[in-house]
């Protein structure tokens, strides 16, 4: 009898254990800004108060569930446009819109929409549209890319040598996303056309796109992995 209920219990452990695994949302995340994040001063106090008012954010998920229902190979994507610079953290959006996977079923649609609102509260005073459309997401060796049907199409690569040194170029900002590491990247590629925003906004050659990775193994703060210059000092200063 001992036996049999130490059996169940130990079964219910393996049960718990499970679904906390498969809750563990995680994976890749794109974040775009409208600014440039790892740049020399002279640049980010130029661009400051006019650029940063445009952000999109997008999340892969390699694995995990939301309210039981599995994610794993879906993207979701947030496109937030604003008055102010949107790489502050304190700024809020004025309006957002949300794209969804045409692949998902109608229950993961539903999950990813919960779990895009839950983890976002900036979104709770906004109305949120949505567009449900064909997505790609691809990522491999510091290059990655996005596309939402005809209305977001992303290519980001690495830093290359040297090749953006200005000022003495340092961190300026920080993801909005809750990550687990990230570094900045290079936008070979962008272009957003949202009517129902009134928005168009194209971008290429510029370092102002995090990518980072969320959820698996979540620390209280985030890694900041800094770009490689072959002809960069050893020191890479962080602007709070």
């Amino acid at each position: 009898m001992k036996m049999l209920v130490a059996g169940i219990a130990f079964t219910f452990l393996l049960s718990g254990i499970s679904l906390r695994a498969e809750e563990n949302l995680h994976g890749d995340l794109l974040e775009l800004h409208s600014c440039q994040l790892y740049i020399g001063g002279c640049i980010a106090s130029s661009e400051s108060p006019q650029d940063g008012r445009y952000l999109l954010r997008v999340w892969n998920f390699a694995g995990g569930s939301r309210d039981g229902i599995p994610l794993r190979g879906l993207q979701v994507a947030l496109l937030e446009v604003a008055d102010e610079n949107l790489a502050i953290s304190e700024m809020k959006p004025s309006a957002a819109m949300a794209y969804l996977p045409q692949s998902a079923t109608p229950a993961q649609t539903k999950a990813l929409f919960n779990w895009l609102k839950s983890t976002n509260p900036e979104l709770v005073r906004l109305k949120l549209p949505t567009r449900t459309v064909p997505m790609q997401f691809t990522s491999t060796r510091g290059m990655a890319t996005f596309s939402a049907g005809d209305f977001l199409q992303m290519a980001v690569q690495p830093f290359q040598c040297c090749g953006l040194v200005s000022c003495g170029e340092s961190l300026w900002y920080t993801p909005r996303t809750t990550t687990i590491s990230y570094t900045v990247g290079v936008t070979s590629k962008s272009v957003v056309n949202e009517p129902t925003l009134a928005l168009r906004w194209i971008d290429h050659g510029k370092n102002n796109v995090f990518e980072g990775r969320f959820g698996e193994g979540r620390t209280k703060s985030s890694v900041f992995q800094p770009p490689a210059f072959a002809c960069a000092v050893a020191d890479h200063p962080t602007h709070e």
